[in-house]
């Protein structure tokens, strides 16, 4: 028997026939409002078809008074609250910087973040790692909506499947992946809704290569779709106060005329000449602009809160140092903490993922000795902080002179690092050489010409 849950179901055996079957009836069943609702959160976060998101809400003519006002609150809430990747983590591999690992791995850093953050927004995400053959080197897709299959009584998923647009005549495509279960081998293919299944490149044979799943994911205990919700109410807000900006000097109505009203020109050069008992007047709208502004604040504040996060708006006054930042970012930070061990797991095993892409592709052994270590988070400090902290580490050599040049120039050259650091050592011997005193040189040279 199979279970559909949604974005889970439950296979009944690993027959490839039974397999390929409940993949297809699973994704007839997807539940079309909640992807919609989730395309609605990237579509704010990636700032695309805002117009379109918010054209809804203006029938009429509205929006030919004044364009649509798309406000970016999302991206900033998930990069404020996602700052475990504000700067990149090291990683090594057997204690060791795992330098040649990220030349193979393009732009993991940037795509890191932007995973984490999208899994936030939207509760849960998966990450797909795939070889380039032409450039020789692991990229990367972020995968907003997929399906998991499981065999019954397992917890960690057996299959998975994604959508990866439309072929020529308008139908849905997948990708299915499966890993290698019980001495029957993973399974790799496309189909669509019609029902046609299909080998990917020269895979006749549709057989995952690497017996593995090449999608790792993360998942949180809940989404943030009201910060999604909340740019939505927030960027209609913003479209009428830009209406009522545009409507502020008043709508001219004139009173006391039947018949059809007159072609008038208004100016201040003109005179306007209106039948007896008849009146022109312009109507201003009586809600304030102001508070329609504060409404808009109070709602992303609260919105903020709801997620440790404090917001600030730019309004003069002197601005807070590092430390009291840092308090007000104290419950952020928490957070920050919580989402360690999530993301330590995810990068585990994104790294054993890929360790075997490598292997099939490259044939290329990487250890299985692999650690990642989150920078902690920074603030801003005065330059009289930093310089005093930078001197104890130096005075305690708890950092050494060539790292304290690369501080301050991280892009030096090591030939250039070492021709400087060449330099210095010989002001040091020179400073260190004792000056003669005046009146000693005097006797000296005395003592020799007599």
């Amino acid at each position: 028997m199979e279970y559909n849950f949604h974005d889970k179901v439950m296979l009944p055996s690993l027959g490839r026939d039974v397999v390929m079957q409940s993949v297809q009836r699973a994704e007839n069943d997807l539940k079309k409002d909640e992807i919609a609702e989730k395309d609605t959160a990237l579509d704010f976060y990636y700032n695309k078809k805002l117009d379109t998101h918010l054209a809804q809400w203006f029938p009429g003519s509205s929006l030919e008074q004044v364009p649509p006002f798309g406000m970016r609150i999302v991206p900033r809430f998930a990069r404020a609250r996602m700052m475990l990747f504000k700067s990149p983590p090291e990683r090594f591999i057997n204690g060791e910087p795992a330098d040649e690992y990220m030349d193979m791995a393009y732009h993991l850093d940037s795509k890191a973040r932007e995973f984490a953050e999208i899994a936030w927004l939207i509760g849960k995400c998966h990450f797909r790692s795939k070889y380039s053959d032409r450039h020789e080197r692991i990229e990367y897709d972020i995968v907003t909506n997929a399906k998991e299959y499981y065999l019954y009584g397992e917890s960690s998923p057996y299959g998975i499947s994604y959508e990866v647009g439309k072929d020529l005549k308008g139908d849905r495509k997948f990708v299915f992946w499966s890993e290698s279960r019980n001495g029957e081998p993973g399974l790799h293919f496309s189909f669509d809704t019609v029902g046609r299944v299909n080998p990917i490149g020269d895979n006749v044979e549709m057989i995952n290569p690497y017996g593995i799943l090449p999608i790792s994911k993360v998942e949180f205990s809940s989404d943030s779709m009201d910060v999604a919700r909340a740019g939505l109410q927030v960027s209609i807000a913003m479209t009428e106060i830009a209406l009522a900006t545009r409507f502020a000097l008043g709508q001219p109505v004139i009173t006391g005329i039947d018949t059809e009203i007159p072609n008038l020109k208004a100016g201040i050069e003109r005179l306007i000449s209106l039948p007896e008992g008849a009146s022109l007047q312009y109507v201003s709208p009586t809600g304030s602009i102001r508070d329609m502004i504060e409404s808009v604040k109070m709602m992303i504040n609260q919105v903020g809160q709801n997620h440790s996060l404090a917001i600030r708006w730019g309004e003069g006054g002197t601005p807070p140092s590092g430390e009291a930042l840092k308090i007000l970012s104290l419950e952020n930070l928490e957070s920050r903490e919580s989402d360690i061990p999530l993301f330590k797991e995810w990068e585990h095993s994104r790294y054993e993922i890929d360790r075997t892409i490598l292997q099939v592709h490259q044939n290329k052994t990487l250890s299985e000795s692999y650690s990642v270590d989150f920078a902690e988070a920074g603030f801003p400090t005065t330059w009289a902080e930093e310089k005093d902290r930078l001197q104890f580490q130096l005075d305690n050599n708890l950092i050494s002179r060539k790292e304290l040049i690369r501080f301050f120039n991280t892009d030096i050259p090591d030939q250039q690092l070492d021709e400087m650091l060449g330099e210095l050592k010989e002001e040091q011997v020179a400073e260190a050489v004792p000056e003669q005193p005046i009146f000693e040189g005097l006797k000296r040279l005395g003592s020799i010409s007599s």
